[in-house]
């Protein structure tokens, strides 16, 4: 699908913005150098409340990669350790608050330095450099080169980030009647009740807030199996139809909020009903005869919110797809600058994949790949 350019973008002033862009730039090369020794200095002298819960937010994952069926520790921290000492202390502990003159000039700080990623290279060789460097910084596949362009034909670090996959290696749409709409790491839960019981604790989050629709699926989506999936910096960062249906709603909430790190959607942040979010509501048009109760009446409406995080202020998507039929992994939306996320309700229950109810049952995170499997 063709993104046509609807999306949300932070304005700033006009004047010296190139002076701006330039001084930020040097400004974060010496600040990207000394981050590291900064990070562990605080790291030594901050409360041990505080100094575990940096060091259990920056240590490895335990992940079922769905690909494989295996569960393994994945080698990358969640998050550098320098990104960890401020995410915690900001976001997780929300030590500032969650809305004040204080946080809100943070993350307004955090918006303006990824602001500078739209930046474009001057030559191809500069082009070559900078996405080969952040390629290496985050731990982006190089070899085989597997997207679209080649890293001379990027004309700036927001075009590389959202860029997508050469034909040959973008993932395949797998048969399963839910798919992954994107690359991440899924937590799911049985229910909405469930999710805020485990994980969002910390804040007065509701269904009814995030902006679902139909309002009569309100009562289904809250009984029905919850989806979250996050997007790390690394990974590709298109979200794509979950199931084959028509388009019935399509709109974006919190246009005006300052997105809080979908990092925490345990902590004190209400992630899913204040960040900057996309919610798109798909109908499925096909009517099965497996005799399975679920499938039968009323057709599956599946939500898909899109979730900003911090720094994000720009989501691309095609706001004429309201009316039309999406295939299944078609591409719905994309992200420029920043992690992100995803939550998926549907109005009906389905059969969950084997391999992620075991992992559910472990507390582990699912490693999906877009068009994966999830139920069916």
């Amino acid at each position: 699908m063709c993104l046509n350019g609807a999306c949300l973008m932070q304005k700033w002033p006009n004047y010296n913005t190139n002076a701006r862009t330039r001084n930020i730039r040097r400004i974060m090369v010496n600040f990207f150098a000394l981050s590291d020794g900064i990070a562990r200095l605080l790291l030594a002298v901050l409360p041990h409340r505080i100094s575990s819960r940096i060091r259990a937010n920056t240590s490895p994952l335990h992940v079922l990669v769905l690909r494989r069926n295996v569960v393994e520790s994945t080698n990358e921290p969640r998050m550098t350790l320098f990104e960890g000492v401020f995410a915690t202390i900001l976001f997780d502990m929300a030590l500032f608050g969650t809305s004040n003159p204080i946080i809100n000039g943070i993350i307004a700080l955090f918006t303006t330095i990824q602001n500078t990623w739209d930046a474009p290279f001057k030559t191809k060789a500069q082009a070559v450099e900078k996405v080969r460097e952040f390629c290496s910084r985050l731990g982006i596949q190089q070899t085989p080169w597997i997207w679209e362009k080649s890293a001379e034909e990027y004309t700036s670090l927001n075009d590389f980030f959202s860029r997508t996959y050469s034909t040959e290696y973008f993932p395949k749409i797998q048969s399963g009647r839910l798919v992954s709409p994107a690359c991440c790491k899924i937590l799911s839960y049985p229910n909405d009740k469930t999710m805020k019981n485990i994980l969002i604790k910390g804040c007065d989050y509701a269904l009814e807030k995030i902006g679902l629709f139909p309002e009569e699926d309100f009562e289904k989506y809250s009984r029905n199996r919850v989806w979250l999936g996050y997007l790390s910096p690394k990974d590709y960062h298109r979200v794509h139809a979950p199931i084959k249906g028509k388009c019935i709603y399509c709109k974006l909430e919190g246009a005006d909020h300052r997105s809080a790190s979908v990092k925490f959607f345990e902590g004190k942040f209400n992630i899913l009903n204040e960040n900057k979010r996309l919610v798109v509501v798909l109908e499925e048009e096909e009517q099965f005869s497996t005799g399975s109760s679920n499938r039968v009446g009323d057709p599956l409406r599946v939500a898909l919110v899109i979730v900003g995080g911090v720094g994000v202020d720009t989501i691309t998507y095609d706001s004429d797809m309201v009316g039309k039929t999406l295939d299944k992994g078609q591409e719905i939306s994309a992200f420029r600058a920043g992690g992100s996320a995803f939550a998926l309700f549907s109005s009906k229950p389905m059969a969950v994949v084997d391999c992620i109810r075991d992992a559910e049952d472990r507390g582990l995170h699912v490693e999906a790949l877009v068009g994966e499997t999830l139920a069916n």
